[in-house]
C-alpha cells in the first residue's frame, strides 16, 4: 500500500507561521495611549465615559481611513510615476502600420479552415471588439470626468484647509474636565488632524499631476480605438470567408442532390418524394445561409450604429461640460440631432427583428421534429414507400431484389436527409444568436438614443447655433438671395415633373381631378353655409345636425389649397433623388400645408352666415377683426413659413444662417403685429351684452404676447435660430390649437344650448296647460300665504341653475382640451425647460434621516411649479367641486344636501393638498411651520377658539348632516330654510326674506328643530274658543268638517278635535290636522279659519270674546257745580 507523501517540516513551520503571525503581532504590540487611555475610563461618570468612548471610536476610524487615504495617495504616486514608460509603451503601439497588423493576422489565419473554424475565430474577434469597446467607454468616461471643471471640489479642499487649520489648535481642558475625558478629546483631534492632511495630500496630488495622469490615458484611448478599428476590417474578412465557403460547400451539396435526383427512375414515387424533399431542405440550407449573412450584415450595422450613438452622448457630455454655451458647441449639437434616428423607426426595427426571431425559433422546433422522426431509418423508409405505394394507383408488384435495392437507396436518401438537417441546425442556432445580439443592440440603441435626445432637448435651446448678426451676416445677403431662387433649380424641377407626368400620367391625373372636386366643393360651400344658416332662424328647424353640416361644408371649403400643396409636394418628391433639391422643394410644401389650411379654415369659419356667425354666435366686432387679419396672415405667414421649412430642410449653412433667419424674424414680427392689434378692446375678445370681463387679463395678453415674439426676433438676431424656428413652429400649431378648441367649445354650447331650449319650450308649455287646467277647475294660484318659502328643486335643477352649470361645465372642458392641446404642441420644448431646475434661488435646511440636516436647493423650476401649484389649487377649488357636483346629479340616489356635503370636503381637501405641495415645493417643508403650528395653537386657545370651534361645527355639520341645504329649522328662536353651509356659519333664508347668518357652534351646543329632517309632514293646530252654553258635540262636528273639507289637510294621520279647556270666557277647542309640506301650513290655518268663520255663522255658535264684569261699591260725590254767572246785562 503506497504512503502518503508528507509535507516537508520547513514548508509546516511556514505555515504555522503564518497562520499564528497576526496573534502574535497582537499580543507583542504595545497598547498606545488609545488603548491605555481607554482602560482608564473606569473612574469617570457614565455620561463623561461615554463621550470620551466616542472620542477614541472616533480616532479609531479616523486613523483606519488616513491609512486607506495614505494606500492611495501610494498607488497614485506610483501610477504617476509610470506615466512616462506607459506613454512611451503607447507611442510604440501607434507607431505600428494597421495594414502590416491586418496583412500578419490574416497570414496567420489556416489557409483550409472550415467553416465551424472560422466560426469559433469570428466568435472571439467578437467578443475581443466587445471588451475594447467597454474599455474605450469607461476610459472617456473617466477622462471625461477628469476634464469637467469641479468647483465643488475645489470649494471643499479650501474647506478641509480651514478645517485642519482650525485643528491644529492645541486642545485645552475645561474648567472641572477630567483629564481623561481631554486627553480623549486631544486624540482626536489629532487623529482627525492627520486624515486631513492625507486627504489633502491626496487631492493636491491629483490635482497636480491631472496633465501627467492625462498623457498616458489620451494615448491609452488612441491604442484602443486603434485596436477596435483593427477588429472590424477582421470581422468582415471572416464574415466574407465563412459566406463564401459555406456558400460554395452548400451549392456543391446542392448540385450534387440535383445530379443525383436526375438520375432517379421515373416510375419510383418514393424515390421521387425523398429526392424532391431533399432538394427542398438543400435549398432551406443555402437560404438559411444567405440569411445569416444578412442578419451578420444588419447586426454589424447596427453595433456601429450604437457606437456612433454612444460616441455622439459622451462627446456631446463633454462638450457641454468643456465648450459651455458657444456656437461651435450649438451647431455641432444640432446636426447630431438631426442625424439621431427617431425612436419610432428602432422601435419597428426591434419588433421586426424579435419578429424574425420568433420565427426562427419556429423553425427549430420544426427541425428537431423532423430529426426525431427520422431517428429509425429502416421505419421511416417503409412509411415512406407504404405512403407511396397507397398514393399509386396499378402499379406492377417487382422481384425480391429491386425491392430490397429500391430500400437500400431509400435509405440512402434518408440519410442524406439527416445530414442536412445537421447542417442546417447550427445555422439556425447562429441566425438565433445573432438576431439576439442584434435585439440587444437594438434595445441598448433605444436606451442611448433616449439619453441622447434628452440631453439635447434639455440643453439645445439655450445654446446658440450661429453668429449674431453683423456686417458680414448683411454681406452675404445678395448670395443667399440667389441661392433662394436660382431659376436653373427649378428649370431642372419643371423638366423632372414633365418628364414623369409623361411616363406615369395616371397619378397626375387623380391629383388634379381631386384638386378640381375639392374646388368645386369650395364653390358650392358658400350657398349651402348661407342656406344653412337660414334655416336657424325658425326655432322649430333648428337642429343639431345642421351645426355638424356647416362644420363639414366649411372643412371641405378650407381644404383645396392644403390639398393642393400636399399633392404637389408628394409629386415633386417622386420626381428627384433623396436629399436634392426637388424633394426638399416637395417636403417644404407638404410642411406648408397644414399651416395654410388651418388660416383657411379660420376665414371661412368667420364669414357672414357661416359657423361661427350662425351657430357659435361670435360677435361682429371678433368676426370683422379675424376677417380682416386673416388674408394678411395668410399674404405674410405662409410665404415666410415656406422660406424657413425650406431652409431647414436642405440643411445648408447659408439658407439657414440668412434666409431662414430673416423669415423667422419677420414671421416673428408680423405675429407680434396681428396679436397687438387683435387682442385690442372691443375685438378678439369681445363678448355680446356688457362691458366684457377679464380687462385686465386682456391687457396682459396683448403686452406679453406680442413681447415673447419680440423676444424671439431678438434671440434670433442674437445667433439662436434653431431654437426660435423650434418656438416659431410651436407657435403655429398653438394657433391651430386655439381653432380646434373654440370650434369644439362651440359645438358643445351649441348642442348644450339646444338642450336648454328644448327644456324650457317644455317647461313653457307644461306651465300652460297647467294655467288651463286650473282655468278650467275654477282655482285659483297660492301665493304662499305672503312668505319667503325657497321652491324645492331636489328632484330637477332650474333652467337658470342648468345654464350656470352648464357655463361651468364648458369653461371646464375648454381649459382641460386647450392644456392638453399645449402640452402636445409644446412637448418637444418642454424638456428645455428642465434647466431652470439648475438655477437655484435660495436653500433651506431639511432634517436627514441620520438626524443631521441637509441643504435644499430651491430651484427656480420648483419656485415656478410651487406657484402653478397654488394657482392650479385655486382655480381647482372654484371649478372641480361644481364638476363633481354635475357628475353627482346623474346618480339620482345622491340628493342636494349630500351633493353639497361632498363638494364642500372636496373643496376643502383640494385647497389643503394643493396648499401643501406648493409651499413644499416652495421650500416651506413642515421643519419651516413649526413656529407657525406653534403660535396657530397658542391663538387657538385664545383669540382663534371661537373661529375654529365654528369651523370644526362645520366639518361636524357637512358629516354629521343634523340639517341639509333646503331643510326648514328653528334654532335660537329663528326660523327660515337653509341656503348655505360654509366653513365658519350657516346661512338661513327666514320668511320674511332675510339671510340670516348663524355660527355653526350654535347649532351643535345649542337646540336645533329641524321641520324637514326625515319627513315634511307637520301639525297644524288651530284654537277655537265658544260661548258657554253651546253645544260642544256641534262645535267637534264643525271642526272635523271643516278639516276634512279641505283637500290640503291628510287623511292619514286623520285630524283630531279636543275640548281642552274651560277657560274665563269660553269653551277652549283644539282642531289638530297634519299638512304634507311646510309651504301648505300657513294655507291651511287660513282656509280652516275662514270656513270655520262661515259654519259657526250657519249654526249659530258664536265666538267667545273676553267680557269683564265691573262691580261699583261706593260712587264718589259729585263734583260742586260753580255759582250762576250773572247776565250780560247786569254786568254792564
Amino acid at each position: 500500500m503506497p504512503q502518503t507523501a508528507r509535507p516537508p517540516r520547513s514548508r509546516l513551520a511556514l505555515g504555522l507561521f503564518v497562520l499564528l503571525l497576526p496573534a502574535l503581532a497582537q499580543a507583542s504590540a504595545p497598547s498606545g495611549p488609545a488603548e491605555s487611555l481607554r482602560a482608564a475610563l473606569s473612574g469617570l461618570a457614565d455620561p463623561q465615559r461615554q463621550a470620551a468612548s466616542d472620542n477614541l471610536d472616533a480616532a479609531a476610524r479616523a486613523d483606519e481611513e488616513t491609512a486607506q487615504l495614505r494606500e492611495q495617495l501610494a498607488a497614485l504616486e506610483a501610477d504617476i510615476a509610470s506615466a512616462p514608460d506607459r506613454a512611451r509603451r503607447f507611442e510604440q503601439q501607434l507607431q505600428r502600420s494597421p495594414r502590416q497588423a491586418l496583412a500578419a493576422w490574416e497570414s496567420a489565419l489556416p489557409a483550409r479552415a472550415d467553416v465551424e473554424v472560422l466560426e469559433r475565430l469570428l466568435e472571439q474577434e467578437r467578443r475581443e471588439a466587445q471588451a475594447l469597446g467597454d474599455r474605450i467607454a469607461n476610459l472617456t468616461r473617466a477622462m471625461g470626468e477628469a476634464l469637467a471643471a469641479d468647483p465643488v471640489a475645489d470649494t471643499n479642499l479650501d474647506e478641509l484647509r480651514n478645517r485642519l487649520a482650525t485643528l491644529s489648535a492645541p486642545v485645552t481642558a475645561a474648567d472641572g474636565e477630567p483629564a481623561a475625558l481631554a486627553e480623549s478629546r486631544r486624540l482626536r483631534q489629532v487623529a482627525e488632524r492627520r486624515r486631513l492632511e492625507a486627504e489633502i495630500a491626496l487631492r493636491e496630488t491629483r490635482h497636480d499631476s491631472a496633465a501627467t495622469r492625462q498623457r498616458p490615458q489620451e494615448l491609452e484611448l488612441r491604442v484602443l480605438r486603434l485596436r477596435l478599428a483593427q477588429h472590424e476590417p477582421r470581422l468582415l474578412l471572416l464574415q466574407r470567408r465563412i459566406l463564401g465557403q459555406a456558400r460554395a460547400d452548400l451549392q456543391r451539396l446542392v448540385e450534387d442532390v440535383d445530379a443525383r435526383a436526375a438520375a432517379l427512375p421515373d416510375d419510383d414515387a418514393a424515390l421521387a418524394e425523398a429526392a424532391a424533399t431533399n432538394l427542398s431542405v438543400a435549398g432551406d440550407l443555402l437560404a438559411a445561409n444567405e440569411q445569416l449573412a444578412e442578419y451578420r450584415r444588419r447586426l454589424a450595422a447596427e453595433e456601429q450604429a450604437l457606437a456612433n450613438d454612444r460616441a455622439a452622448l459622451r462627446d456631446s457630455r463633454a462638450r457641454l461640460e468643456l465648450g459651455g454655451s458657444s456656437e461651435q458647441v450649438g451647431t455641432w449639437l444640432w446636426a447630431v440631432l438631426r442625424r439621431l434616428e427617431s425612436e419610432a423607426v428602432l422601435s419597428g426595427r426591434l419588433s421586426d427583428v424579435r419578429q424574425a426571431l420568433a420565427e426562427v425559433r419556429l423553425r427549430l422546433i420544426s427541425l428537431d421534429e423532423n430529426q426525431r422522426d427520422l431517428a429509425d431509418l429502416p421505419g421511416s423508409a417503409r412509411n415512406l414507400r407504404a405512403s407511396a405505394e397507397a398514393g399509386g394507383a396499378g402499379e406492377e408488384e417487382g422481384d425480391g431484389n429491386a425491392a430490397a435495392g429500391d430500400a437500400e437507396a431509400l435509405a440512402a436518401w434518408l440519410e442524406m436527409r439527416v445530414d442536412l438537417y445537421a447542417r442546417l441546425e447550427p445555422l439556425l442556432w447562429r441566425q438565433v444568436a445573432t438576431l439576439e445580439q442584434a435585439e440587444r443592440s437594438l434595445q441598448e440603441r433605444l436606451q442611448a438614443t433616449g439619453e441622447l435626445r434628452q440631453l439635447l432637448n434639455r440643453h439645445l435651446l439655450w445654446i446658440r447655433s450661429h453668429a449674431a448678426v453683423d456686417g458680414e451676416w448683411v454681406a452675404r445677403w445678395p448670395a443667399a438671395l440667389a441661392d433662394l431662387a436660382k431659376p436653373s433649380r427649378f428649370a431642372t424641377t419643371a423638366r423632372l415633373a414633365a418628364a414623369a407626368a409623361a411616363q406615369r400620367p395616371l397619378g397626375y391625373f387623380v391629383a388634379i381631378v381631386l384638386v378640381l372636386a375639392l374646388a368645386w366643393l369650395r364653390w358650392r360651400a358658400r350657398t349651402r353655409l348661407e342656406a344653412v344658416g337660414q334655416k336657424l332662424r325658425d326655432i322649430g328647424q333648428d337642429r343639431y345636425r345642421r351645426t355638424l353640416a356647416s362644420l363639414a361644408w366649411t372643412v371641405a371649403a378650407a381644404l383645396p389649397p392644403a390639398a393642393a400643396l400636399w399633392l404637389a409636394g408628394e409629386l415633386l418628391r417622386d420626381v428627384g433623388e433623396l436629399g436634392k433639391y426637388s424633394d426638399s422643394l416637395g417636403l417644404a410644401l407638404q410642411a406648408l400645408a397644414l399651416p395654410a389650411f388651418t388660416l383657411s379654415f379660420l376665414g371661412w369659419l368667420v364669414r357672414d352666415r357661416g359657423l361661427a356667425h350662425a351657430h357659435f354666435r361670435w360677435t361682429r366686432q371678433r368676426r370683422e377683426a379675424l376677417q380682416r387679419w386673416v388674408p394678411l396672415l395668410q399674404a405674410g405667414l405662409l410665404p415666410l413659413y415656406f422660406v424657413v421649412a425650406l431652409g431647414f430642410i436642405r440643411n445648408q449653412d447659408l439658407a439657414i444662417d440668412v434666409t431662414a433667419r430673416a423669415g423667422v424674424v419677420l414671421a416673428s414680427l408680423l405675429s407680434a403685429a396681428a396679436l397687438a392689434w387683435l387682442l385690442g378692446p372691443e375685438r378678439l375678445t369681445h363678448k355680446r351684452g356688457a362691458r366684457p370681463p377679464h380687462a385686465f387679463r386682456r391687457r396682459a395678453l396683448r403686452v406679453l404676447l406680442p413681447l415673447g415674439l419680440l423676444a424671439c426676433v431678438v434671440l434670433a438676431l442674437q445667433g439662436y435660430v434653431y431654437s426660435t424656428a423650434i418656438l416659431l413652429e410651436a407657435q403655429f400649431a398653438s394657433v391651430g390649437v386655439f381653432i380646434a378648441v373654440a370650434v369644439l367649445h362651440g359645438l358643445l354650447a351649441r348642442w348644450f344650448a339646444l338642450g336648454e331650449r328644448r327644456l324650457a319650450l317644455r317647461r313653457a308649455e307644461q306651465k300652460r296647460e297647467a294655467e288651463a287646467q286650473a282655468r278650467a277647475e275654477g282655482g285659483a294660484v297660492d301665493e304662499g300665504g305672503g312668505e319667503a318659502i325657497p321652491l324645492e328643486i331636489d328632484e330637477d335643477l332650474a333652467l337658470e341653475q342648468v345654464n350656470a352649470q352648464t357655463r361651468r361645465l364648458l369653461r371646464a372642458v375648454k381649459w382641460v382640451l386647450l392644456v392638453v392641446g399645449l402640452a402636445w404642441v409644446w412637448a418637444d420644448v418642454m424638456p428645455a425647460f428642465a434647466r431652470l431646475d439648475e438655477w437655484v434661488l435660495w436653500t433651506v435646511q431639511q432634517s436627514a434621516a441620520d438626524g443631521g440636516s441637509t441643504v435644499v436647493p430651491i430651484t427656480l423650476m420648483a419656485a415656478l411649479l410651487g406657484l402653478l401649484a397654488l394657482a392650479l389649487t385655486f382655480v381647482a377649488a372654484r371649478n372641480l367641486p361644481g364638476l363633481l357636483e354635475i357628475g353627482l346629479l346623474s346618480k339620482v340616489h345622491i340628493d342636494a344636501a349630500s351633493r353639497y356635503a361632498i363638494t364642500s370636503v372636496a373643496r376643502y381637501a383640494i385647497v389643503m393638498v394643493g396648499i401643501v405641495v406648493g409651499l413644499g415645493l416652495l421650500g416651506l417643508r413642515w421643519s419651516q411651520l413649526q413656529w407657525l403650528a406653534a403660535a396657530l395653537t397658542v391663538g387657538l386657545g385664545f383669540g382663534l377658539q371661537e373661529i375654529f370651534a365654528n369651523f370644526v361645527s362645520g366639518l361636524i355639520l357637512l358629516f354629521e348632516r343634523p340639517f341639509r341645504v333646503g331643510d326648514v329649522i328653528t334654532v335660537n328662536n329663528l326660523d327660515g330654510t337653509v341656503t348655505r353651509i360654509r366653513t365658519r356659519a350657516t346661512t338661513i333664508l327666514d320668511f320674511d326674506n332675510k339671510e340670516i347668518v348663524v355660527p355653526n357652534k350654535a347649532f351643535i351646543t345649542g337646540q336645533l328643530v329641524n321641520w324637514t329632517l326625515s319627513d315634511e309632514t307637520t301639525r297644524v293646530v288651530v284654537k277655537v274658543g265658544v260661548d258657554y252654553g253651546t253645544d260642544p258635540v256641534l262645535v267637534q262636528r264643525l271642526l272635523m268638517q271643516a278639516a276634512t273639507e279641505n283637500p290640503r289637510v291628510l287623511e292619514s294621520p286623520p285630524p283630531r278635535s279636543w275640548l281642552l279647556e274651560f277657560g274665563a270666557n269660553s269653551l277652549d277647542f283644539e282642531l289638530r290636522v297634519f299638512v304634507g309640506g311646510i309651504a301648505d301650513r300657513l294655507a291651511v290655518r287660513n282656509e280652516i279659519n275662514l270656513r270655520l268663520v262661515e259654519l259657526f255663522e250657519q249654526n249659530g255658535v258664536g265666538f267667545a270674546f273676553p267680557q269683564l264684569d265691573v262691580h261699583v261699591r261706593e260712587l264718589p260725590q259729585p263734583p260742586a257745580s260753580p255759582p250762576p254767572a250773572p247776565p250780560a246785562d247786569a254786568r254792564s
